[in-house]
């Protein structure tokens, strides 16, 4: 039972260099500030995770850039609509909850950037 979401969740994944040039080519519609952020912040995290080889951590790490990049995208033609820019989004306690502590403090140090970025 647990090789089915497994194998389910796998066929729809990008590659992860395709995901990671996707999501660059993403950002380049987002303000200047918030785009080197967030290009650094990729750049970070897909070499920190390069060397992973345990198959349910690569599935897991791919999967939610796979949900950020829809999510940005939709951020982006949002905010063009609209004329109104407006980027991120909560994160639910029960996922929040599922978080290590290590995850905790990232998250907290990314806010703290983010929030002295666009003032």
């Amino acid at each position: 039972m647990a090789s089915k979401p497994l194998i389910s969740s796998s066929k729809n994944l990008l590659p992860p260099l395709i995901l990671y040039r996707k999501i660059l080519r993403v950002h380049r519609y987002l303000p200047p500030s918030l785009r080197s952020l967030g290009d650094d912040y990729v750049k970070s995290e897909f070499r920190r995770h390069k060397d992973i080889t345990n198959p349910l951590h690569i599935i897991g790490f791919l999967n939610q850039w796979q949900v950020y990049l829809k999510d940005i995208k939709q951020q982006v033609v949002n905010s063009t609509l609209s004329k109104e820019v407006k980027f991120g989004k909560k994160i639910e306690t029960d996922v929040l909850e599922k978080f290590s502590e290590q995850q905790v403090g990232q998250l907290y140090a990314l806010r703290n950037e983010t929030k002295s970025v666009i003032k």
